[in-house]
């Protein structure tokens, strides 16, 4: 990311005759703001990070069907078994290419190629200058109410992006302590020829996170990053336990640069991993627990000074949480009561295959086009094996509801199997640089949905949006 270096204190004396230091202290930021068009969509909590939904995430259900458990259902007629009768929605997009952020990061130089360096990010949703809270947008997302599929890790935090302190040395790498992104996000950012909420890997964070949304960035948590030189970079992260293993991770990345070929691999394993739904009630939080593993492969190559390629596969596994017993204990996240405890208590883990391809082409040195496909594929999974059933997946008949232990609070939980289903995604964008800051563009995505994770979606949505975007 481009930014403008802002000397805000120089000379700082030392005790003794060590001399002087200087510390470089930088203000930077990104202000991203489109107008959008979303056709079979539903309005968005302005509480989440992008202010409308970009992608499928509105859930619809034939006149008179029950609503319970579907975020922002919108009822069509029961002559329609589509879904097409839907609406479209009109606004300002928040991160068209970059989601809006601004920060303060600083370096001090402590001699012998050593320095202290601190990060301080905050999230921005620029149309409506708050704050993004993706709790409160969930906590909202009732029947006939705006709703969001940002979860997110934006969570009301001032500075939920990064909130990092450490030392960096240019013979031992960099160790960073606080709330960071985790290295799979980091990955995957590198190796996306698109990056903003038009993009299904930003905006379902979940991918970022190794499993859920709000895991793509961990609190307490100690991360450090060695590059010896530009053929080799790797990265290592590790977050604090709560207690005993609960809420443990582990992350870590490897980059080998084969100029014009670059590749790396990226794995993580996430003990109790959170995702925050709506409640029960409406301004109530219901919190599912599940252990979660991701591992990609990706890769890119420089075909020509302007045509360059990027790709790579993430597989993701959610499972059983380890420790239920503590995660029931949880009564409020980031502000908002939690009244409802969920593990992912299917007997088969929920395994999920994203694979995507993108180009991107300097037309002149000002203008770029990008473009990508995306496909999402998720296996048959659910409870136990019932007579008649496909045992190898361990699942029953799908679609049929199969009672289980929810493992949280001694209750029993219906677990529906579900069989295999799949997402498309296409995305196109067209940037023109105005200046080595500000650049305008338009993009656009379509989506094909299919398969009973998908059954209260529609199957098709388009997206369109016209914005600019600053940097400084």
């Amino acid at each position: 990311m481009r930014m403008n270096k802002i000397a805000l204190a120089a000379s700082m004396a030392l005790v003794g005759a060590s001399g002087v230091a200087h510390a470089d202290i930088q203000l930077y930021g990104i202000i991203d703001l489109a107008a959008s068009y979303v056709n079979h969509a539903g309005a968005s909590d302005p509480n989440g990070g992008s202010n409308m939904n970009s992608l499928p995430n509105s859930p619809v259900t034939k006149a008179g069907s029950s609503t319970s458990g579907l975020v922002n259902p919108v009822a069509i007629p029961a002559s329609q078994t589509n879904g097409k009768s839907q609406g479209s929605v009109t606004g300002l997009l928040n991160g068209g290419l970059s989601p809006s952020r601004w920060g303060i990061k600083g370096s001090e130089d402590l001699g012998s190629g050593l320095a202290a360096v601190f990060t301080l990010e905050s999230g921005i949703n620029a149309a409506v200058g708050t704050v993004p809270n993706g709790r409160i947008a969930a906590s909202n997302a009732q029947a006939n109410s705006p709703e969001t599929s940002q979860e997110g890790s934006y969570d009301g935090q001032l500075f939920a992006r990064e909130s990092t302190l450490g030392l960096k040395s240019k013979t031992w790498g960099e160790l960073r302590f606080g709330r960071q992104t985790n290295p799979i996000g980091d990955a995957l950012g590198q190796f996306d020829v698109n990056s903003g909420y038009m993009d299904p890997l930003v905006f379902n964070g979940g991918y970022g996170g190794g499993g859920f949304t709000a895991e793509s960035r961990w609190d307490n948590s100690i991360k450090y990053t060695l590059a010896p030189n530009d053929m080799f970079k790797v990265s290592l992260m590790y977050r604090l336990p709560e207690s005993g293993s609960a809420r443990q991770a582990y992350a870590g990345s490897a980059y080998l640069n084969l100029n014009p070929v670059r590749l790396a691999v990226a794995a993580g394993q996430n003990n109790d991993s959170q995702l925050a739904t709506a409640g029960a009630t409406a301004g109530n939080l219901t919190v599912q627990f599940a252990d979660t593993k991701a591992v990609a492969v990706l890769a890119a190559v420089d075909a020509t000074p302007s045509l360059t390629f990027k790709g790579g596969w993430e597989r993701i596994t959610t499972s059983a949480p380890s420790n239920p017993n503590h995660d029931m204990t949880m009564t409020n996240l980031s502000g908002v009561n939690v009244t409802g405890w969920n593990t992912y208590g299917y007997i088969t883990p929920r395994v999920e295959n994203m694979y995507w391809v993108g180009a991107s082409y300097l037309f002149t040195p000002t203008l770029k086009l990008n473009g990508s496909f995306y496909e999402r594929n998720t296996n048959s999974y659910g409870g136990a094996a019932a007579a008649g059933g496909n045992a190898a997946y361990g699942c029953g008949t799908p679609g049929t509801a199969i009672m289980t232990p929810n493992g949280v609070n001694g209750g029993i939980g219906s677990r529906t199997c579900l069989g295999s289903s799949s997402a498309k995604y296409y995305v196109g964008e067209l940037i023109d640089s105005l200046s080595k800051r500000t650049d305008i563009y338009l993009n656009a995505t379509y989506s094909q949905l299919g398969g009973p994770v998908w059954s209260n979606y529609f199957p098709n949505q388009m997206s369109v949006a016209v914005g600019m975007r600053h940097m400084f």
